[in-house]
């Protein structure tokens, strides 16, 4: 009867592992997916903005303004998860400094001053403080 009970427990203990494992092992792998597909959003809003926006031309046309919200849009959406603890700090600071880094640049600036009324006011306020007025390291 000891011997049963000890077998039981112990399966129960193995189960559990499993289970706790199992779930460690699938947050880890969404949190990558996740990564990955932020990564790839951003690239290919970056492989289609028109190339004025690069080259220092101050008006923002019809193509570059859709890319340009694209951006903040994606920016806003890492923003959320980053606070909803769905992003790690480490990998939320890298995603930063590169906001601020591309957002340094004058017409980004511009198109953000006509872009963010569109935009809640948590996230406004945020990347107006941490991002838009930061001057990032040069491209």
């Amino acid at each position: 009867m000891k011997i049963e009970i000890l077998l039981q427990t112990g399966m129960f203990l193995v189960a559990v592992i499993t289970i706790v494992y199992t779930q460690y092992k699938d947050r880890r792998q969404n949190k990558i997916l996740m990564f990955s597909e932020y990564t790839r959003r951003y690239q290919e809003i970056l492989i289609n903005m028109p190339e004025s926006i690069f080259n220092g031309t101050e008006h923002i046309n019809a193509k570059a303004r859709m890319y340009m919200r694209l951006y903040f849009d994606l920016c806003s959406e890492e923003y959320h998860l980053w606070r909803k603890g769905m992003i790690p700090n480490q990998i939320w600071e890298m995603w930063k400094e590169g906001m601020q880094i591309t957002t340094n640049r004058p017409i980004y600036k511009m198109a953000w001053k006509d872009l963010s009324v569109e935009y809640n006011k948590d996230f406004w306020q945020y990347f107006n403080r941490e991002v838009i007025n930061k001057k990032g390291g040069e491209l």
